[in-house]
């Protein structure tokens, strides 16, 4: 079985305490090991981040320390667009199998054309959307100056609870809205915070959706 995990590696991934990156590292660690037991042919590899060499093509448990190595070298360090990550993935990879993308999908340009592409190529995709607790429940008050990490756009603006609740209701749709594009597709969807211990992860709500079993 071809075993493939993408990470978006952005600039956007490098936030919260655990950061989402480091989250999806672990995530990619776990399901790579398993697939690995499995005697999967598996490859991780980064979208949008730096790398210090392409992704190896792996099979075997001799093959962790390879998968471990390759996962510690990516960094946020580039910004490409969600899509033309999964593009260019898309042209250099085929074959039948299975194709987990770990990604917190805020790209301006959408998600949606990204999500198009790994569709299009018949393959099993499952979409693990990740979400630091500070997203999902910002602390915030005052007057602020807000910079996207990414192309370095500011707003200002004063946080009240009114305009709080606005984002929760923004933040909401946003997952709901992924959720159904999934779902309409015959893409398997989880949401999670970065928080989520790893083993609870696999050990619930992917088994039950037949990624681990």
């Amino acid at each position: 079985l071809h075993f493939f995990t993408l990470i978006y590696a952005s600039a956007s991934m490098d936030f919260g305490e655990p950061s989402k990156l480091a989250f999806a590292k672990q995530l990619a660690a776990a399901l790579g090991f398993i697939g690995l037991c499995r005697a999967d042919r598996v490859k991780i590899e980064a979208l949008g981040g730096s790398r210090a060499r392409p992704a190896p093509v792996l099979r075997g448990r001799k093959s962790l320390w390879r998968m471990l190595e390759y996962l510690d070298g990516i960094r946020p360090e580039l910004n490409v667009p969600l899509a033309d990550g999964i593009r260019d993935f898309c042209l250099r990879n085929t074959g039948k199998g299975i194709v987990v993308l770990i990604s917190d999908l805020m790209d301006k340009n959408g998600y949606e054309a990204a999500l198009r592409w790994l569709i299009a190529q018949r393959i099993d995709v499952y979409v693990i959307h990740v979400l630091s607790p500070a997203e999902l429940k910002p602390d915030l008050q005052g007057d602020l100056k807000l910079v996207d990490c990414e192309d370095r756009d500011v707003t200002e603006l004063t946080i009240s609870r009114p305009l709080l609740d606005r984002y929760e209701k923004t933040l909401a749709a946003f997952v709901n809205g992924a959720r159904e594009f999934c779902a309409r597709r015959g893409v398997s969807y989880v949401m999670a915070s970065s928080q989520t211990p790893v083993e609870d992860l696999v050990a619930t709500y992917l088994r039950k959706r037949g990624l681990v079993r």
